[in-house]
């Protein structure tokens, strides 16, 4: 069954389209506010998303804009569903890579109409793909590894947090976190693109959830992306320092977790 996200402030309406798509064999869920959606867009997987452009938090075009980030062979099928009928909104919507539009008011016959288009539309391009490109058979990256940080149990490098910042709201690859810094009951995330985000988790969620493999605990108050290191000072016997790229301060390693290092030096 295709799965439907409905990110609507409208209420009534919300409803109704949850309720007819329902009807006609689609499995339909609402966010009612862009913040909501984003995050839904991560826990829920939709195929298809229905978008208002005006929406409390972040806005419509935001929404297109983070759901961008995701590395994924195909994003689902987005269409706007706004009031607003000026060429340039309309214009501005499809630059950013909206599949459709359509305007309030329509009906239910229309509505209907445009998500069995767009549908056929994606069905019929994938077909092409398979009868065309010899290499079609191999796995393709699919949306299964992307993750919210209030759900999952289990991250990977390929795997994707929402983090509702007030500020700065938006989906964040976990490749791209530098290192963990706690700070009682928080924790403080460093990002490569100089963003850092305090969130209510302590570090054993962090320690327990990311992939050993890629993050190592080197502190009581750190963990580190592996990939990042770029140098190693050895600061006594049981003590070292270490360099990451993207972050501007070093970072020491504990005794107590001063093995682990060793080994990565051997």
């Amino acid at each position: 069954m295709k799965k439907i996200l409905i990110i609507e402030d409208n209420y009534d309406l919300a409803q109704n389209m949850m309720l007819f798509l329902r009807e006609n064999n689609y499995n339909a869920r609402i966010s009612y506010t862009g913040n909501e959606g984003l995050k839904e867009i991560i826990n829920f997987k939709p195929d298809m998303i229905l978008c208002d452009i005006m929406l409390p938090g972040i806005d419509g075009y935001k929404i297109l804009s983070e759901l961008k980030k995701i590395d994924t062979f195909f994003l689902p099928i987005l269409i706007y569903i706004t009031a607003r009928t000026q060429r340039s909104e309309l214009r501005k919507g499809m630059n950013l890579g909206a599949d459709d539009y359509i305007t309030k008011p329509f009906t239910f016959d229309e509505l209907l109409m445009s998500v069995e288009a767009q549908f056929k539309k994606r069905t019929q391009y994938l077909t092409s793909l398979k009868y065309n490109d010899s290499n079609f058979d191999r796995p393709l990256k699919t949306k299964s590894s992307k993750v919210s940080l209030s759900k999952t149990k289990t991250l990977t490098h390929k795997s994707f947090l929402f983090i509702d910042n007030k500020k700065s709201p938006g989906i964040h690859a976990i490749k791209d976190l530098i290192v963990i810094r706690s700070f009682k009951d928080y924790t403080i995330l460093f990002f490569v693109d100089g963003k850092k985000f305090l969130l209510r988790k302590q570090m054993n969620y962090w320690e327990s959830n990311l992939p050993s493999d890629e993050f190592i605990r080197i502190h009581r108050q750190t963990l580190i992306n592996l990939n990042f290191i770029d140098k190693f000072e050895k600061l006594s016997s049981n003590r070292f320092s270490i360099t990451l790229k993207g972050y501007n301060h070093p970072v020491e390693v504990s005794q107590r977790y001063s093995k682990k290092i060793r080994k990565l030096l051997v």
